[in-house]
């Protein structure tokens, strides 16, 4: 059992079940329909991750430096909102 002070830096895998229905002979419709649900699920993106083993302290050491990237760039935009740039 997880300790609740840890905290989660990737999903949980979850298994969802994707179903699309083909109406008349619009096949490419229902293609693009299947493509968004997959992006909105994120499942191409799951994939993509666990397609290589990453160590969890390397999963760990890349979620950290996003946040430090995203908060520079929040950083940045609020001063250049703030006429400081």
């Amino acid at each position: 059992m997880e300790t609740p002070h840890k905290k989660k830096f990737f999903r949980e895998h979850t298994s969802h079940h994707i179903e699309i229905e083909v109406r008349g002979d619009d096949v490419m419709k229902a293609w693009r329909k299947m493509k968004k649900k997959l992006m909105t699920a994120r499942t191409l993106e799951e994939v993509k991750e666990r397609r290589y083993y990453e160590k969890p302290s390397a999963v760990k050491r890349e979620y950290w430096k996003r946040l430090k990237r995203q908060a520079a760039k929040n950083r940045r935009k609020q001063m250049e909102k703030d006429g400081l740039l």
